[in-house]
């Protein structure tokens, strides 16, 4: 036998177990079937389409534009979504194909640096080579400046004096521009402002900080934030001390009530003024020493002395020098001697020396507090007096803190306008009556269906069970019948031993069949399915 007879044989029995079937039987198997078909149908679809991985991400269009072109070369499906992001079929292993793009020199930025004075040109002049290295400085200016965190991109426009070898041309001095583009959401700081600035100022030769200017992707000057002066620096953070102290007694004031009165129920304004006084006192005093007590500063002695005595000599002429010479004696007759000492001592002076500062900077002055509590509150019907409880309350409260400042604490009762949380509420109502509306007509609808299922099932169960019933009754008639005239036939005939046996034989299947059908119909199966 054949394939084709074995498929024609097993097409018909499919044929002839169809056509055995009751009718909702083949409602079920053509069901069952249809959704088969169906899920196979789907599930092909699915995996006959290619699932896409990430490749790179967050590539601008340049970078964009040299892979996908590299891709195109390479035969390789690319899908591209907004951002700057390609993803590839899962079929392709995505790491060995980032190493062959890298080795390409496609992957990564397209800023090539200082690489690019690798690339030397014959006949390159002088100001060639200039152009070439003021690129490559603006491109590795750019590389570190996207390493910032928040920096997406950026580009670096660099102005510098033109020069050869031989003479420097005359330029004022070189300038940079700088343009950064956040991510989304993120801003600069002063601090990150700064460290671009004395970046690209340190990096180029004479560029002095005050001649770099920054600006983000949305039109604003960074770099004017740096030039705002100390005094105006001194004045924005006076002010941010101010709020500071303002929001945190507010909220110290209207937690302690609104544990009381209840949330939303509470309003606290302060006001504070802050004592920005510096006082520096500075006094030096001199007070004469006591004398022959004091330090010796300088000391100056002058001692002066002088002796006269009386003439000596010979007679007038000549004849007192011719020899042998004679002199006469000196007397002490006539000399008289002259001693004087001077002293000068100068002490230093006793110098007292006082410096006296007085900082009172960041002390509070005085602090105000009005307090607003919503009339409509449940708790103000219990007392009278909660205004004098309430100053008293915040009056210690906060001034322990503020011993030294005037304290005024303002109270007052007012409804609230509640009109507002009014609507929010009956939104929100609404949205949950939605809601639960949606999902009450989702359950009822569920349950109809389940139901409807359920009542199908017992309909068609109890079919069955009619149709078995039915069959059974008819069976039994048949029977009854077969037996009259049987015995009918007995009554005319005698019967030989051989169909009396066979009779007996049918009466006990008939017997055994009416106590377990399911076993005869068993043996039946059995017997076809030997039978072939």
């Amino acid at each position: 036998m054949n394939i084709v007879e074995r498929l024609r044989d097993l097409w018909k029995k499919i044929v002839e177990l169809w056509n055995s079937m009751s009718r909702e039987r083949k409602f079920l198997v053509g069901g069952i079937g249809i959704a088969l078909v169906i899920t196979i149908v789907l599930f092909a679809v699915v995996a006959s389409v290619p699932h896409y991985r990430l490749l790179v991400a967050g590539l601008n269009e340049d970078e964009a534009g040299v892979i996908i072109q590299k891709l195109e070369e390479m035969n390789i499906p690319y899908k591209v979504s907004p951002g700057g992001d390609i993803y590839v079929p899962d079929s392709y292993n995505v790491y060995e194909l980032r190493m062959k793009l890298a080795s390409e020199g496609v992957l990564g930025s397209s800023r090539k640096g200082f690489s690019i004075l690798n690339e030397n040109s014959f006949g390159a002049t002088s100001f060639d080579k200039q152009v070439k290295y003021q690129i490559a400085l603006q491109e590795e200016l750019e590389r570190s400046i996207m390493t910032i965190k928040g920096v997406k991109d950026a580009r670096v426009h660099l102005v510098l004096p033109k020069y050869t070898y031989y003479v420097r041309g005359e330029m004022a001095e070189p300038r940079a521009s700088v343009l950064v583009v956040l991510e989304p959401g993120a801003e600069l700081t002063r601090e990150q402002v700064r460290g671009i600035v004395e970046l690209v100022s340190g990096a180029v030769e004479g560029l002095k900080p005050e001649n770099v200017r920054v600006v983000d992707n949305y039109s604003r000057s960074l770099s004017d934030m740096l030039e705002t002066d100390e005094g105006t620096f001194l004045a924005s953070s006076k002010l941010e001390l101010k709020q500071q102290l303002e929001k945190y007694y507010e909220s110290k004031i209207k937690k302690a009530l609104e544990s009381v009165f209840g949330p939303g129920r509470v309003e606290v304004i302060p006001d504070i003024s802050i004592n920005w006084s510096k006082i520096e006192t500075e006094m030096k005093k001199y007070e004469a020493p006591a004398r022959r007590e004091g330090l010796v500063r300088s000391q100056e002695t002058q001692v002066e002395k002088s002796q006269n005595l009386s003439p000596t000599g010979g007679p007038a002429g000549t004849d007192s020098n011719i020899p042998p010479l004679t002199y006469p004696s000196a007397t002490s007759e006539g000399t008289s001697t002259y001693e004087r000492t001077h002293t000068i001592t100068n002490y230093e002076l006793n110098e007292v020396y006082q410096k006296i500062i007085q900082n009172r900077e960041g002390e509070i002055s005085s602090l105000s507090v009005a307090v607003i509590i919503d009339a409509s509150s449940s708790v103000l019907q219990n007392s009278s007096d909660w205004s004098g409880v309430i100053n008293d309350l915040v009056e210690k409260g906060v001034g322990s803190i503020t011993s030294s400042a005037s304290l005024s604490v303002a109270v007052a009762f007012l409804p609230f306008d509640r009109s507002i949380e009014r609507a929010l509420q009956e939104e929100l109502k609404q949205i949950e009556t939605r809601r639960r509306f949606i999902l009450y007509s989702v359950g009822i609808a569920l349950l109809g269906f389940l139901t409807f299922i359920l009542i199908y099932l017992v309909i068609v169960q109890i079919r069955r069970i009619r149709a078995r019933r039915l069959a059974e009754e008819r069976r039994r008639k048949l029977e009854e019948e077969v037996k009259e005239i049987l015995q009918e036939e007995l009554k005319e005939e005698e019967v030989s031993p051989e169909e009396k046996e066979l009779l007996e034989l049918v009466e006990e299947l008939e017997n055994i069949f009416s106590r377990s059908p399911s076993d005869i119909a068993e043996i039946v199966r059995l017997w076809f399915f030997e039978r072939g």
